[in-house]
């Protein structure tokens, strides 16, 4: 028999306890997940991603996500229940956010149009068009005013304007119709819509103004000035209207109208140099919003400080610190079921009853998955795009729909369950992410005419 020294009796003893403690530790740390995670102790946010761990993830698995996704939204009938016949002083089909609703918005048609221009579906966008712009230099004493809900009795909301979003969706429709006929007898007013921006909101500095929270979309986001109105100088709203410039620019190129394409060209490239030097705060490295009236910074981390990424209007640099310092942190931006729309440091900060102040928003995922496509992060945006989808399969298969917002700890959805609106963008956004292709791009004038004349006749 092979002798044994008392020096290996003590280290198989010792082998034995540490292969003991090591086995009741791991069982513990299971115990306390397993218990951890229905009581909401979980930490949500996940490792800031980068192009190694994204890049694993298998291509083929991206798009049966997105399938599945697609199925589910098929199966609720979400694309029927988004599009309301005439009704009353709303002469044309237009698009609501849900069944539930009456109203004509401003920026959910936008998105809507563009998630419909998959199915060459481009009338109720056009339709939407034309009842917004039917009330413009009509009802309202002030040239260009045109309300930013209207239903088929009333106007609401008034005197917020519409946001800065009619020339892109006349942008969007024409080319889902290939036909541009229709915004002829539109144009004028179209173009007012811009005049009322430049003349009744425009800050001395060349920058323009929301009324208040409501009126900007981020209904009681903390970075716009509501009382008293016309204060805030918001970084979204230049880049709305930095993007209207483009598609009027290419409206006009279309109509035929050379002088207008000028102009709007102009306009378009004074305002992206304006954002990049009056929005940007250098010490912060941010942009932010401004207060019209002091000059002074507005400081509040919401995710509409990221827009400049889809506007494709940030300089190199600033889209680099943008998005490495803001977007892709964890313990900023970043959760592991999509983008945060108010930074947790925030005293406003609130992930459940928040609303704006904190919860996710699908429309600014698409944002800024677009955003980070812009700016070479390819791998980061078909990882937010992948969760996205993920959080909205999830919720139609948990709850038979999908909810306006989502809690950025648990991915569960929030505040109704019967909202499609620009949650519908989810359904392609792994495509785009994937391919680069952008149904909501607005289509430089070099290549609009190719553009134009290819595929003329819609399937």
């Amino acid at each position: 028999m092979r002798p044994v020294s008392l020096f290996s009796c003590n280290l198989e003893a010792g082998l034995k306890r540490s292969l003991i403690g090591v086995t009741t530790l791991l069982m513990m740390a299971i115990a306390i997940g397993i218990w951890a995670k229905p009581h909401g102790l979980v930490r949500a946010a996940s490792p800031m991603p980068t192009a190694t761990n994204s890049d694993t993830t298998d291509r083929a698995a991206a798009f049966a996500l997105q399938r599945q996704l697609q199925r589910a939204i098929r199966k609720t009938g979400c694309w029927q229940q988004i599009v309301r016949q005439p009704n009353g002083q709303l002469h044309h089909a237009y698009l609501i956010p849900g069944s539930m609703y009456y109203e004509l918005f401003d920026w959910d048609t936008y998105f809507m149009g563009v998630s419909l221009s998959y199915f060459h579906r481009g009338h109720s966008l056009a339709g939407s068009v034309e009842d917004f712009l039917h009330f413009t230099d009509y009802y309202a004493s002030y040239r260009g005013y045109t309300p930013r809900e209207v239903d088929g009795r009333h106007f609401w909301a008034l005197p917020e304007m519409c946001k800065p979003f009619l020339a892109q969706m006349a942008l969007r429709a024409s080319l889902t119709l290939h036909s541009v006929a229709w915004l002829k007898p539109y144009y004028s007013r179209l173009a007012d819509t811009l005049w009322y921006w430049r003349h009744a909101r425009r800050s001395p500095d060349g920058l323009f103004t929301w009324y208040d929270g409501v009126e900007s979309g981020t209904d009681n986001s903390p970075a716009v000035i509501s009382v008293p109105p016309n204060r805030t100088e918001g970084v979204d709203l230049a880049c709305y209207i930095y993007r209207e410039y483009l598609a009027m620019a290419d409206l006009a190129k279309l109509l035929g109208k050379p002088a207008d394409v000028r102009i709007y060209q102009q306009r378009a490239s004074k305002l992206k140099h304006l954002i990049q030097k009056r929005l940007w705060d250098a010490a912060a490295d941010t942009f932010y919003n401004r207060n019209s009236r002091t000059g002074a910074f507005i400081q509040v981390l919401e995710w509409t400080n990221l827009v400049p990424l889809w506007a494709h209007v940030a300089t190199r640099r600033q889209a680099q610190i943008l998005i490495k310092r803001w977007a892709l942190n964890p313990h900023e931006f970043w959760t592991r079921y999509g983008i945060r729309s108010l930074a947790p440091g925030s005293p406003a900060y609130h992930p459940v009853h928040g609303y704006w102040q904190g919860p996710i928003w699908i429309v600014s995922d698409y944002i800024v998955m677009h955003g980070l496509l812009n700016y070479g992060y390819t791998a980061q945006a078909r990882l937010l795009a992948r969760n996205t989808a993920a959080v909205l399969l999830r919720d139609i298969k948990t709850t038979g729909g999908m909810h306006e917002t989502y809690n950025p700890n648990t991915g569960l959805g929030q505040n109704g369950g019967d909202f499609k609106s620009w949650d519908l963008l989810g359904a392609f956004i792994i495509q785009e992410a994937y391919t680069g292709h952008d149904a909501a791009a607005i289509p430089p004038l070099g290549r609009l005419m190719a553009l134009w004349n290819k595929n003329r006749t819609p399937k």
